[in-house]
């Protein structure tokens, strides 16, 4: 796996949330390499996947307790349970991710597709381009944890 290109999407994560949240997520525990298909451990999934030149997708997991307080430090609301607002604002920061990337990767010719964000932890992504994931346990010093999956590999590698 590309350490610039993984460099360069974990950056533009770590920004679009610190400049969103006013915090800064940092690195909470070892990288892991996994493969094959994605399980949600959380209750939150949000997946960006891409395709052109570089093909694969960037997934994120949040806990129920650590996506409310992401959601209320964005929105400056309380919010007691999961829902479609909640949703829709990871949606929002995820869009807004997905812009960035190319840029950062400085390569216009990938294509993100819009983020899908749902709630449940039997949630599955199946890994159709048969992508290595790079698994980066994450979190915010007062809002929690959560988990980073960055899979990619050049398109015409098998």
């Amino acid at each position: 796996m590309d350490v610039e290109k993984v460099n360069a999407f974990t950056e533009v994560i770590v920004n679009t949330f610190e400049t969103s949240l006013s915090q800064i997520p940092f690195r909470h525990g070892s990288f892991k390499r996994l493969t094959g298909d994605l399980r949600n451990p959380d209750d939150l999934m949000g997946i960006i996947t891409f395709s052109g030149p570089l093909v694969g997708a960037v997934i994120f997991t949040f806990p129920e307790d650590t996506a409310k307080k992401i959601y209320s430090a964005l929105m400056f609301e309380e919010i007691d349970m999961l829902n479609d607002r909640l949703v829709n604002a990871y949606t929002e920061i995820f869009k807004l991710m997905a812009r960035n990337f190319g840029p950062a990767l400085k390569n216009n010719d990938i294509q993100f597709d819009p983020p899908v964000v749902a709630a449940g932890r039997r949630l599955k992504f199946k890994n159709e381009d048969n992508v290595d994931w790079l698994f980066i346990p994450m979190a915010f010093k007062n809002l929690g944890r959560f988990n980073l999956f960055i899979g990619l590999k050049d398109a015409d590698v098998k």
